[in-house]
């Protein structure tokens, strides 16, 4: 007789990997995610019961298709870190980045896909970015003519955003 599949709710999945319930709800609507497997109704006592997934093959699909979140969860917060940081463009630290490239980054790491300046600047009117750390007449060299973000700030937003879970690094404990 083959052993028994370990199996994981909606619950489970969102404890062990450290992500939102509509995270949750996202991976589980995926075509490829894996089948729900039904309880024995006699085993609930009628009642409806939460629905359970293979834990062996939720694991794999996570390691597949979210993998920042994967390692977090079994290699640690900092080896989720230093993936994501590897997957953004190459660069010195200190390059200077307007809120165009600042855009372009944070869109493609989130969403495959550029974000708008109006997107942006809205971002930046609610303080959802961090402050440019160059501004026009800063006395700095060399001079830049409009707010500018050196490309370690942008990267640490990226992959320090709240809610990151879901396609990232959670947003690491300070010490």
């Amino acid at each position: 007789m083959a052993a028994p599949v370990a199996l994981i709710t909606r619950k489970g999945i969102h404890e062990r990997y450290g992500v939102g319930a509509s995270v949750v709800t996202g991976w589980v609507g995926k075509p490829d995610f894996p089948a729900a497997q039904q309880p024995d109704s006699a085993a609930t006592g009628g009642r409806r019961a939460a629905e359970q997934f293979p834990a062996a093959a939720v694991d794999a699909w996570v390691r597949k298709h979210e993998e920042k979140v994967w390692l977090a969860t079994h290699q640690g917060e900092d080896a989720a870190r230093r993936a994501a940081l590897e997957s953004l463009p190459e660069g010195s630290p200190t390059d200077l980045l307007d809120l165009d490239d600042f855009g372009t980054i944070l869109g493609n790491y989130n969403r495959g896909k550029p974000l708008g300046r109006g997107t942006m600047q809205s971002y930046r009117s609610r303080d959802q970015i961090p402050p440019a750390d160059r501004r026009v007449g800063d006395g700095k060299a060399p001079e830049v003519y409009e707010d500018m973000w050196f490309r370690e700030t942008v990267y640490d937003h990226v992959v320090d955003q709240l809610g990151m879970g879901a396609r990232g690094v959670p947003k690491p404990k300070k010490i």
